[in-house]
Parts: structure tokens; C-alpha cells; sequence
């Protein structure tokens, strides 16, 4: 990723990685391209600014473009999707702190629409902290909400905190959270423990809850499996 000089008018254009490989064969011609602004956050257009007219959209003008990238999937455009314009992630505290076992719900909202979320943990020790609910060894889920579940360790390696990171699926509104788990006395964990599983077979088949964060308590999660697997903290 860099930043393009905005003191002059600029278009940035470049291929993708399929455009080039196309390019190399003799076989390219473009017959569609995107336009994005998505860095660009239309709520700073001050209609209150003293200088008057010309300097509502100052501060949009000023700010830093982002350069173009070449392995993009997709991106948010306000320019063709004017809903999406300013939007943002709400009913999400900037940082949570919580003991081992106990769990950090996630509920945003968006103030403009209605819309479903990426929730990614951020970092690599970031498993060792706080863990998903529902998919415990992944560090991404997309959902309405998600139940985060604290870890249980004694010294933490490299921190204790890890950032979680919500972003609209549709309006690409981004969120951030710090999350904080207090170290437990006593533990023989810590916060870079790698996953560990252990089977067990339940008592009846088809209806063993596993629990996440080992037998001291925490979530539990719904299996349909005849051998569960019993997901521990690290």
C-alpha cells in the first residue's frame, strides 16, 4: 500500500494480477475497470466551516489518497453507491477487559443500514487471548455478532490485549476494539500456548455440548458429532 500526492489532480490506474499474466500472453483488452473512494470519510464536508463554500470540503481535499493494489478481490465505491456514504459501526466499546473463561459479546449496528460484519482477530498471538466462540481456531468470522471467549494464562509472552477488528460487509465501515485479559495466578498457560485438543465421547450421542476454555467454565457450544472434540484454551 502507498499514498499518491494529492497537491495535483492524479489518476492512479494498474492492473491486476490477472491483467498482467493477460498482458504476457498477448491476449489483453480491457473491456471493464472500478473506481474506489473508500478512504475517503464524506462526513468531514463542513457546511459550518467560517471561510464559507469553497472551504466545506478543505479537509476532504487534503487527505491522502490510497494507491491503487493489485491483488483487491473487491472494495467499497461511494461513488456508485451513495447509501454507503459516511457510514459507521456502532454499539462497540473501544476496549473491553475481562477474566480467563469469561466472554466478550459483539453486537455493532451500522447507523445507515442494515448489514452483516467481518470480525478478525488481529495478530499472530491473537489466539492465545480471546478466542471465537463458535469457530475457535479462526481468526476470522462473518456474522451479524460474534461471542468472543477469554483465555486462560499466567504469564503472557508478548501482551495480554489483542486487537478484534469489525468491518460492514457492505458499507466497508472499519471498527476497531481493544480487548484485555487479565493474567490468572497459578495457570501453567500463557498467552502464546498453541491449540490444544483432546476426544472424549459423551454420555449420548448426538447432544455433547464441548466446552471452549477447558472444564473451568466458559461457553459451551451444540455438536452434532458422536465424538466431540473437547477445544482447551491455550
Amino acid at each position: 500500500m502507498g499514498f499518491l500526492d494529492n497537491t495535483s489532480i492524479t489518476v492512479d490506474a494498474i492492473l491486476t494480477k490477472t491483467g498482467r499474466e493477460r498482458l504476457s500472453q498477448g491476449v489483453f483488452r480491457i473491456s471493464k475497470f472500478a473506481l474506489s473512494d473508500e478512504e475517503i470519510d464524506y462526513t468531514l464536508y463542513d457546511t459550518t466551516h467560517p471561510n464559507g463554500t469553497d472551504s466545506y470540503g478543505a479537509v476532504i481535499e487534503n487527505m491522502n489518497l490510497l494507491e491503487a493494489h493489485p491483488s483487491r478481490t473487491s472494495f467499497n465505491s461511494h461513488l456508485i453507491n451513495q447509501s454507503v456514504a459516511g457510514g459507521k459501526i456502532m454499539s462497540i466499546d473501544d476496549s473491553y477487559t475481562r477474566d480467563a473463561f469469561e466472554t466478550v459479546p459483539l453486537n455493532p449496528s451500522t447507523d445507515i443500514l442494515d448489514e452483516n460484519y467481518t470480525f478478525t482477530i488481529v495478530g499472530d498471538t491473537g489466539l492465545g487471548v480471546v478466542r471465537f466462540q463458535s469457530l475457535p481456531n479462526n481468526r476470522s468470522v462473518s456474522g451479524k455478532s460474534v461471542t468472543l471467549v477469554a483465555q486462560e494464562f499466567s504469564v503472557p509472552s508478548d501482551k495480554n490485549s489483542v486487537v478484534v477488528s469489525i468491518q460492514g460487509n457492505q458499507s466497508g465501515a472499519v471498527k476497531n476494539t481493544t480487548i484485555t485479559v487479565n493474567a490468572k495466578m497459578g495457570s501453567q498457560k500463557d498467552s502464546n500456548s498453541p491449540v490444544t485438543t483432546t476426544k472424549s465421547r459423551g454420555s449420548s450421542r448426538g447432544s455433547t455440548s464441548p466446552t471452549i476454555g477447558g472444564s473451568q467454565g466458559g461457553a459451551s457450544l451444540t455438536s452434532g458429532n458422536t465424538d466431540p472434540e473437547i477445544l482447551k484454551g491455550p
